[in-house]
């Protein structure tokens, strides 16, 4: 996160916490999805703290780290059971929070205030931090309704247009496979916004250039993954008019 979106974030937190504190996690329907029970998972930018919440609400060994002193103040007042798991870090060095080796990786609104010249490095340091096979599960903007100057809001946040396939083709390329698309509403019901989610696993292991070199298999090709059931209901269209989201 640039210094111009750290600095609004910083500036606004208690605003901002209580705004994302007055809906529901838009990402939690997802959630039973992407990570088998009792899974160890990291929120990455946990924010006010409201998904982490729900994870660790729902039975999982879940941590989170946050940039933003104000929001990670915020989150542990209004969740005292984030005491204790909530860390300092920012991508793309992450390090090892919480001594990484994660199941499941949630990254939900964020990677989109990560500039495109440091975009590699942040997905290579979620990668670093899964098991293999681990999952990921990540949101980001797919249509904004506000009028952005040189990738830029008003507030000057940062707001890179990173589209699913460019998200998907570049953790692909570093042995992650797609298993799964929603898309969905703005929960804040902001006008012309929405957001898509992906679901990724992965799969490679090894050095980078077996990373690199090594022929990922398209999403429909694996037939006998255990959410193929979900990856059928959940084509780029969603076409399911009950998966829904905010």
């Amino acid at each position: 996160m640039d210094a111009s979106t750290a600095r609004f974030y910083e500036d606004n937190a208690q605003d901002i916490a209580t705004r994302y504190e007055s809906v529901g996690s838009p990402v939690a329907k997802y959630f039973p999805l992407a990570f088998v029970p009792g899974a160890r998972l990291l929120d990455i930018g946990a924010g006010s703290g409201r998904d982490l919440a729900h994870l660790l609400k729902s039975g999982y060994e879940a941590y989170g780290v946050e940039p933003t002193d104000g929001l990670r103040a915020a989150a542990k007042v209004a969740h005292p059971e984030l005491e204790n798991r909530l860390a300092s870090a920012a991508l793309p060095e992450l390090g090892m929070p919480f001594d990484g080796k994660f199941d499941g990786i949630l990254c939900s609104a964020v990677l989109m205030h990560v500039p495109d010249h440091q975009l590699f490095d942040a997905a290579l340091a979620i990668r670093a931090l899964l098991n293999p096979h681990g999952r990921l599960l990540l949101s980001l903007p797919l249509t904004r309704g506000d009028n952005l100057v040189e990738q830029r809001d008003t507030s000057g946040r940062l707001f890179q247009g990173y589209t699913a396939e460019e998200i998907q083709l570049l953790f692909e390329r570093l042995g992650f496979q797609c298993i799964g698309r929603w898309d969905s509403d703005d929960a804040l019901a902001r006008a012309g916004t929405s957001w898509y989610t992906l679901l990724l696993e992965l799969r490679t292991t090894g050095s980078m250039l077996e990373r690199f070199s090594a022929t990922v298999p398209s999403p429909d090709a694996s037939a006998k993954d255990p959410v193929e059931g979900a990856e059928k209901m959940t084509q780029r269209n969603d076409k399911n008019p009950t998966v829904t989201g905010t």
